[in-house]
């Protein structure tokens, strides 16, 4: 039972949330991701490793909660914008898939196979997005962020495993 609640939690977490994420003032969203983005890339950012951003925009979209953030380096900084006049790169799927690849859970080539992970526009660009986001270390993340992530990522694991037929025994 307690499985079928946690599935169900699941299942329903991004209907229940789209509206109320949908009332964020864009401003606190900015501000929230932008501070997020500098946190957990700080080395990064410092090495200079997004600076192939300046000037282009990498699009992050979270089909299911109906979440779309702009995203370029300038001046040594990720910034977050609300448009723009055109994506470079679109990366897109939905809140489950994307938490799995953030907590290192699901690999995005696989969810791109799968067409459970969208990457749409300059496919060089998006390459390098996502190895910057490969050699990113789960260890080096605050425990504010690691942790919360990690729970989140096994709550969904837990939840599609109860989704899971199981196979029937050979005969």
């Amino acid at each position: 039972m307690f499985q079928q609640l946690q599935r169900r939690l699941v299942e329903q977490a991004p209907r229940l949330l789209r509206r109320p994420l949908k009332l964020v003032p864009f401003t606190l969203q900015q501000n929230l991701m932008e501070g997020l983005l500098a946190q957990v890339f700080k080395d990064a950012i410092t090495d200079g490793d997004f600076e192939f951003l300046a000037g282009k925009w990498l699009k992050v979209e979270v089909t299911d909660l109906e979440l779309c953030w702009f995203i370029s380096e300038r001046e040594g900084k990720l910034v977050v914008s609300r448009d723009c006049e055109r994506a470079d790169v679109c990366f897109s799927g939905s809140s489950q898939d994307l938490v799995l690849i953030a907590a290192r859970r699901e690999d995005p080539d696989s969810l791109f196979f799968q067409r459970k992970l969208k990457i749409e526009g300059d496919t060089e660009l998006g390459l390098e997005v996502k190895n910057l986001m490969d050699s990113l270390d789960l260890d080096a993340l605050p425990r504010l962020m690691k942790y919360p992530l990690m729970d989140l990522a096994s709550l969904v694991e837990r939840a599609r495993s109860a989704q899971d037929p199981v196979p029937a025994p050979a005969a």
